[in-house]
């Protein structure tokens, strides 16, 4: 504690803190070690929470004795992190020669577009290698593995552009170790650019989820995202020894969900636009495809009945990217979700409910502000629904709010301030914004729903 305390600076506990460890926890029995990786430091921007120090033990891996809990070692991947770099990505053990000598190594491809190899037993760093495109970084120290920050990438309280966004070019989805091949097998989102403007006014607790973001930011960086080619989503055969990719496919859309591989050659993988496929180990070409009806996001998973092989899978397109619904995700395919099984010469058939809104929006109310009030609306969107209600009021798996009913609009205060859908799960705001707010949001929806609609 006093090693992490002296990492902060400025009031952080009144800002927030952070180091979750969301994710996946891993044991190794050999060395009786277990693994986690923690979230980011929180507020997300460096002069919210306190300018300065590396933040300790935020953003890194942390080895500790199973027997005990007592610390054993650490690294942490982006100190002072000022992005939303979380290092809880899917940690992986594996055994690989490196320089000719076996190691038991530690892996994992960070949100923050390298991929790590740390030595299992000290912690040690081996080598961190880009696998995606990055902008707020350009480079890594070989010998400590600090990253070398890019100069645009960090300009204290003003905004500033940067790829991998706070989804990041790998997150919680599992890769695959092939022990055969000695590959990884990775889902990537390559290229998806982000504007972090840190706000000035933000409070602890009100706003954009903790994070510290502006909402409603309209400023010159606006432009400049529009502009940025599209994310590209990839299955990336990482070859972690060598630092390289030795063969990728790309994908349609930019998200692509966890990774099976087995002992068959096989590497079989789900993406947002509900295609279940399965690849060659060597060199990627596609043996068979499935569409699944609906997007996945979850890993699939392989067993034996009566000696057959079974191949089982989660179908279902939600989380962060299917409730946010960011701009440049490709033809994503929200649905209804189900388990899927497959066996060699399985014959059965599917036929997928339809799910949402096929046709653009009917408004059911005149839009009756100014143009300041929806603006107002926006912001306050942004800074409280967009994360289940898709940005732009655009849905993703949720109701989507822009075909809303009358009846809806009628009881549009009661809903959000009342609480007359909690039991649906749509929780109050009275405790954060009054009657004004809510027509203000109620105003912008229905100025999307105009805007959607091809009723002129």
């Amino acid at each position: 504690m006093q090693r992490a305390a002296e990492a902060w600076t400025g009031e952080w506990w009144l800002a927030g803190g952070g180091g979750t460890v969301w994710d996946a926890i891993v044991f190794d029995p050999e060395l009786d070690l277990v693994y986690v990786g923690t979230g980011n430091a929180d507020p997300w921007y460096r002069d919210l929470r306190g300018r300065g120090g590396d933040n300790l033990y935020a953003t890194s891996i942390l080895a500790l004795h199973a027997a005990t809990g007592e610390y054993a070692w650490h690294f942490q991947l982006v100190p002072g992190d000022h992005w939303d770099y979380d290092a809880t990505q899917p940690l992986m053990l594996a055994d690989l020669e490196i320089d000719g000598r076996q190691r038991r190594v530690i892996m994992q491809a960070s949100k923050n577009a390298f991929f790590y190899v740390l030595d299992a037993a000290t912690g040690e760093f081996l080598s961190g290698t880009p696998y995606a495109q990055m902008t707020w970084a350009t480079g890594i120290d070989s010998e400590t593995g600090r990253p070398v920050v890019a100069t645009a990438a960090y300009d204290g309280m003003e905004p500033v552009i940067v790829t991998p966004d706070p989804g990041g070019a790998h997150n919680w989805y599992p890769m695959a170790f092939h022990p055969t091949t000695g590959l990884v097998y990775l889902p990537v989102k390559d290229g998806m650019f982000f504007i972090h403007p840190p706000d000035p006014e933000w409070q602890p607790g009100k706003r954009a989820f903790n994070a510290g973001i502006e909402p409603g930011y309209d400023g010159s960086l606006l432009e400049q995202l529009l502009l940025k080619p599209p994310a590209q989503g990839r299955l990336v055969a990482w070859n972690p020894v060598a630092g390289r990719a030795d063969w990728t496919v790309d994908f349609p859309v930019a998200e692509s969900g966890g990774v099976l591989a087995t002992a068959g050659g096989l590497v079989f993988q789900g993406r947002a636009d509900g295609i279940f496929a399965a690849y060659r180990a060597t060199d990627g070409d596609v043996l068979w495809e499935f569409d699944a009806g609906t997007g996945i996001m979850a890993p699939p998973v392989s067993y034996l009945v009566d000696g057959v092989q079974h191949i089982t899978l989660m179908v279902g397109w939600g989380g962060a990217p299917g409730l946010i619904n960011p701009p440049g995700m490709g033809p994503v395919k929200p649905g209804y979700g189900r388990v899927l099984t497959f066996a060699l010469d399985g014959n059965a058939s599917m036929e997928p409910r339809p799910f949402g809104h096929t046709e653009p929006p009917v408004p059911a109310l005149p839009v009756e502000a100014s143009a300041a009030t929806i603006r107002d609306g926006r912001e306050l969107y942004e800074g409280l629904c967009f994360g289940c209600h898709g940005f732009g009021a655009i849905a993703g798996s949720l109701p989507d709010l822009r075909c809303s009913s009358a009846n809806v609009h009628a009881q549009f205060e009661q809903i959000v301030l009342g609480g007359l859908r909690e039991q649906r799960g749509m929780p109050r705001f009275d405790d954060l914004i009054d009657a004004e707010d809510v027509r203000a949001i109620q105003q912008y929806i229905l100025e999307r729903s105009h805007a959607s609609s091809d009723v002129p």
